[in-house]
């Protein structure tokens, strides 16, 4: 809380004021008094005060935002510790915080900050279970940044949850067009799709989908007279985007990664990936690597991924896919078969056979 200071100011007495005004030798007196010894040779001269600059008005305001940066900070601190399983926490960190990050919203000068504020108060509102107040506030922050594909995604989510399926898929048509390898942006994509009553075009999206997750497997895996096709950099990268890929051939492919990879940045990214999934099947393989791993990064990773699938273990990949996205999963098996003949004569060769999938 903030502490009060009083302080008591004097209080002009209008009738001496006024008293004041009809002797003006009092004023005469008064002036004599200060100038006394003012002809005094030994006399200094008072003090002066410094002079103030007057902020221009760009400086008022930007001054008022760094107030606002530390009020947004303090905000998202508090946010971030939130139990959101306590409906009572939640509900008070509404009325308290709630004011406060509306008038950066509305208020800074800054576009980024307003949004960044808007967005803060959608995930606050949204943690309340008040998806109507979430969403105009991700709305917001939209229209303040609409070049930007964060507030996007926010948005595309919380249009989905809210059954509002085919303006969900539109915006979510932008968030893959912006990375056309964020496999979970394709799955998402085809999902609105299908709830939004749009077959043809949740099949197409799964198709994508395949056609993508089957390029960053040849990405990781693949092989020209005995080197790989791509360098460790985007070995790792293609490792990583294949976190969201829901089947038994990406577990097999990333298995057989782990044990062929000479690259231990690239041999981190796998069992990232391994750990972000936390299938069973990947522990055994996952041990072996650690018991002959020489690079202290790569140990620090596996180990982490086998805490996680410790942590909460999958058995098995999701069940089986609804009609469309299977029937599209084959026809990207197709379109990818097909793609691969095409490169084939460049001297393109499969990888080994990789292991039994977990």
């Amino acid at each position: 809380m903030w502490s009060k200071v009083w302080q008591r100011w004097p209080v002009s007495d209008n009738h001496s004021a006024q008293r004041g005004l009809r002797r003006p030798w009092g004023a005469a007196l008064l002036l004599a008094g200060l100038c006394a010894g003012c002809n005094d040779p030994n006399t200094q001269a008072p003090p002066q005060p410094e002079s103030v600059r007057v902020q221009s008005p760009a400086e008022q305001a930007q001054a008022k935002d760094d107030a606002y940066v530390d009020r947004y900070q303090q905000a998202k601190q508090r946010i971030a510790e939130l139990d959101v399983t306590n409906p009572m926490a939640v509900k008070g960190a509404v009325n308290q915080l709630a004011p406060d990050l509306r008038e950066i919203a509305d208020k800074a000068k800054d576009s980024h900050l307003r949004a960044n504020a808007s967005l803060l108060l959608g995930s606050l509102y949204q943690s309340a279970g008040d998806d109507r107040s979430a969403i105009a506030f991700y709305r917001q922050a939209h229209g303040l940044l609409p070049d930007e594909i964060e507030p996007v995604r926010v948005l595309a989510l919380a249009l989905g949850r809210d059954g509002q399926f085919k303006e969900a898929a539109a915006l979510q048509a932008k968030v893959v067009e912006d990375d056309m390898d964020d496999l979970e942006a394709w799955l998402l994509l085809g999902e609105l799709h299908l709830k939004g009553g749009d077959e043809e075009e949740a099949k197409k999206a799964y198709i994508r989908y395949e056609i993508r997750r089957k390029g960053l497997l040849d990405g990781l895996t693949l092989r020209a007279d005995g080197e790989f096709v791509t360098s460790a950099k985007d070995r790792a990268v293609c490792a990583g985007a294949l976190a969201p890929a829901a089947d038994n051939g990406t577990a097999m492919a990333l298995l057989y990664a782990l044990k062929f990879e000479p690259d231990p940045k690239v041999r981190a990214a796998i069992l990232e990936t391994m750990g972000i999934q936390r299938l069973v099947g990947y522990k055994q393989a996952i041990t072996e690597r650690l018991a002959i791993e020489d690079d202290p990064a790569v140990q620090e990773v596996g180990k982490w991924a086998l805490d996680e699938i410790e942590r909460d273990p999958l058995d098995s990949r999701p069940g089986v896919a609804p009609e469309v996205a299977a029937e599209a999963a084959a026809e990207g098996d197709a379109a990818a078969g097909d793609a691969k003949a095409a490169t084939s004569g460049e001297g393109g060769e499969p990888p080994d056979a990789p292991p039994s999938p977990p």
